[in-house]
């Protein structure tokens, strides 16, 4: 079952998790952020955030679908 990455976005070297035990997304960095935080709107949630490799987490999360992150356009 994997995700395909749209066209123009390449998967980055590190990506960004929630740290939760329940965690299952990987999320693209936000450039601006000092901390690591999620490009997408989900960056205002309280969650922390722990940038992890992208090789090692991608075979058991999924790609954020949100346009910021990996995704397209909203449907």
């Amino acid at each position: 079952m994997s995700q395909a990455v749209p066209q123009g976005k390449e998967l980055p070297e590190t990506v960004v998790r929630n740290r939760s035990q329940y965690a299952k997304t990987l999320h693209r960095r936000d450039p601006d952020a000092d901390e690591p935080r999620p490009a997408c709107p989900t960056r205002e949630s309280e969650h922390d955030y722990t940038e992890v490799p992208t090789a090692a987490y991608r075979p058991h999360y999924k790609l954020c679908g949100n346009p910021e992150c990996f995704g397209s356009e909203w449907r």
